[in-house]
């Protein structure tokens, strides 16, 4: 099994031992991919077929309110990006974009969810994919609408410093509700 894979499995499977032949099911399911910076992965509005786990690179969701890009969240290594509407077969609210050269590992949920009714193992492993992108995006809702932005940005900075070094600061204002001047203020104290 390719290491990258081995990873991925590892990540979400915890304390479940998944058997050789759950982990070949799931592996077939699976591709590497390199891609660019600037490379859409999923389109608002569009139904799309796929998750990503990844593995080195970064990553931002965003929709389109009156023509503007407003920010929801960001990924990093190690994360699963995707739609959970894509999962249930509808199109996704979001618009979910490369900021840098990226690896990631491709799952195919259209192939792999029916393998869900058959194999329980692989039933609790996408289970414990969901659960945690669920996690992560409940955290995402209650930072960006229980928050002042002042408070916000002081918890981005202490808990996640390297989005400074990685992410647009343009994306990170929108993320905070903030312009990039007031970021840059704030930045400056």
């Amino acid at each position: 099994m390719d290491i990258l894979y081995q990873r991925f499995i590892d990540h979400y499977s915890g304390s479940q031992q998944l058997t050789d032949h759950t982990k070949a099911e799931i592996c077939n399911h699976l591709s590497i991919l390199h891609l660019n910076k600037k490379h859409v992965l999923i389109k608002e509005n569009q139904q799309h077929d796929f998750a990503y786990f990844v593995i080195k690179g970064a990553v931002r969701s965003y929709f389109l309110k009156d023509g503007i890009e407003v920010n929801t969240w960001f990924a990093l290594e190690n994360d699963m990006v995707g739609s959970l509407q894509n999962f249930n077969d509808k199109p996704s609210k979001e618009t979910i974009e490369l900021v840098e050269n990226s690896t990631l590992i491709s799952i195919n949920l259209k192939k792999l969810k029916p393998l869900m009714f058959s194999n329980i193992q692989i039933s609790n492993f996408i289970n414990a994919v969901i659960e945690e992108y669920a996690l992560f995006l409940e955290e995402k809702i209650y930072f960006s609408q229980m928050m002042h932005s002042i408070d916000k940005y002081l918890i981005l900075l202490d808990k996640e410093p390297q989005l400074f070094q990685r992410i647009p600061l343009t994306y990170i204002a929108s993320f905070l509700g903030i312009t990039r001047e007031t970021l840059s203020r704030l930045r400056a104290k």
